[in-house]
Protein backbone atom coordinates (compact mmCIF):
# COMPACT_ATOMS: atom_id res chain seq x y z
CA UNK A 1 0.00 0.00 0.00
CA UNK A 2 1.08 3.59 -0.58
CA UNK A 3 1.89 6.14 1.64
CA UNK A 4 -0.58 8.61 2.78
CA UNK A 5 0.06 11.55 1.56
CA UNK A 6 -2.18 14.95 2.35
CA UNK A 7 -1.88 18.86 2.05
CA UNK A 8 -1.96 20.02 5.02
CA UNK A 9 0.09 18.02 7.52
CA UNK A 10 -1.69 19.96 10.41
CA UNK A 11 -5.00 18.53 9.61
CA UNK A 12 -6.06 14.98 10.67
CA UNK A 13 -7.87 13.46 7.48
CA UNK A 14 -11.21 12.19 8.25
CA UNK A 15 -12.09 8.54 7.47
CA UNK A 16 -15.04 7.26 6.44
CA UNK A 17 -17.33 4.85 8.66
CA UNK A 18 -16.73 1.21 7.24
CA UNK A 19 -20.51 -0.53 6.25
CA UNK A 20 -20.48 -3.18 8.39
CA UNK A 21 -18.45 -2.14 10.91
CA UNK A 22 -19.26 -1.78 15.06
CA UNK A 23 -17.85 -0.80 18.10
CA UNK A 24 -16.69 -3.33 20.46
CA UNK A 25 -16.79 -2.85 24.39
CA UNK A 26 -13.52 -3.11 26.45
CA UNK A 27 -12.44 -6.45 27.88
CA UNK A 28 -10.10 -5.85 29.92
CA UNK A 29 -7.82 -3.13 31.47
CA UNK A 30 -4.71 -4.76 32.39
CA UNK A 31 -0.99 -3.88 32.86
CA UNK A 32 1.19 -4.93 30.47
CA UNK A 33 3.67 -7.62 32.00
CA UNK A 34 8.36 -6.92 31.64
CA UNK A 35 10.07 -8.91 30.04
CA UNK A 36 13.33 -8.96 27.74
CA UNK A 37 13.09 -9.26 24.06
CA UNK A 38 15.83 -9.64 21.87
CA UNK A 39 19.41 -10.13 23.15
CA UNK A 40 18.23 -9.06 25.84
CA UNK A 41 16.44 -5.59 26.06
CA UNK A 42 13.23 -4.69 28.13
CA UNK A 43 9.77 -5.02 26.45
CA UNK A 44 6.26 -4.57 28.29
CA UNK A 45 3.97 -6.47 25.81
CA UNK A 46 0.72 -5.14 26.09
CA UNK A 47 -0.88 -8.20 24.45
CA UNK A 48 0.62 -10.92 26.11
CA UNK A 49 -1.71 -14.27 26.15
CA UNK A 50 -3.78 -12.66 24.67
CA UNK A 51 -6.09 -15.39 22.26
CA UNK A 52 -4.91 -13.83 18.86
CA UNK A 53 -8.74 -13.66 17.06
CA UNK A 54 -9.36 -11.33 19.92
CA UNK A 55 -6.59 -8.74 18.95
CA UNK A 56 -7.97 -7.65 15.51
CA UNK A 57 -6.91 -5.20 13.83
CA UNK A 58 -4.10 -5.24 16.32
CA UNK A 59 -0.83 -8.14 15.90
CA UNK A 60 1.17 -7.07 19.05
CA UNK A 61 2.12 -3.58 20.89
CA UNK A 62 5.00 -3.33 22.58
CA UNK A 63 6.52 -0.69 25.07
CA UNK A 64 10.02 -0.26 24.69
CA UNK A 65 10.96 1.96 27.69
CA UNK A 66 13.73 4.59 28.76
CA UNK A 67 17.05 2.40 28.69
CA UNK A 68 20.47 4.16 29.05
CA UNK A 69 23.67 1.89 27.67
CA UNK A 70 27.36 2.81 27.59
CA UNK A 71 29.30 3.19 24.27
CA UNK A 72 29.15 -0.70 22.61
CA UNK A 73 26.51 -2.27 25.15
CA UNK A 74 23.57 -1.51 23.04
CA UNK A 75 21.53 -4.38 22.62
CA UNK A 76 19.52 -5.28 19.57
CA UNK A 77 17.45 -8.09 17.98
CA UNK A 78 18.65 -10.88 15.01
CA UNK A 79 17.14 -10.74 12.29
CA UNK A 80 13.18 -11.98 12.53
CA UNK A 81 10.30 -11.42 9.60
CA UNK A 82 7.76 -9.36 10.41
CA UNK A 83 5.94 -10.22 7.23
CA UNK A 84 3.84 -7.19 6.47
CA UNK A 85 3.73 -6.19 9.88
CA UNK A 86 3.18 -2.33 10.39
CA UNK A 87 5.32 -0.86 13.18
CA UNK A 88 3.64 2.16 15.38
CA UNK A 89 6.33 3.76 17.19
CA UNK A 90 4.74 6.18 20.56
Amino acid sequence: MPAVTVADITVLPRVSEVPGARARSVKSVTTAPQGYEGEGFPVRRTFAGIDMAELDPFIMMDQMGEVEYAPGEPKGTPWHPHRGFETVTY
